[in-house]
């Protein structure tokens, strides 16, 4: 990831982060001390599943043996369709 997609990523997870602070700011003030933890629970549980799903690399699909030996399983050639 070059320095400007860097930057453009910081960017959105703070915007995306900034509901969820002000809510729980408003949150200590009135709610109670369970409320704040299940919020508290939730908010790490999303931002933790963001972070993982950013660091992990998609996989290159098989390498064309696979697409052959997965087409000769499903497709029977065609002498033994006879």
């Amino acid at each position: 990831m070059n320095t400007f997609d860097r930057i453009w990523t910081v960017l959105a997870v703070l915007l995306m982060v900034l509901p969820f602070v002000a809510l729980g700011y408003e949150l200590t003030k009135n709610e109670s001390p369970l409320t704040i933890a299940v919020f508290t629970i939730m908010g790490v549980l999303l931002f933790g599943t963001l972070i993982v799903g950013m660091r992990v690399k998609p996989e290159s699909p098989g390498d064309t043996q696979d697409a052959e030996a997965e087409s000769a399983k499903t497709h029977p050639p065609v002498e033994t369709r006879r």
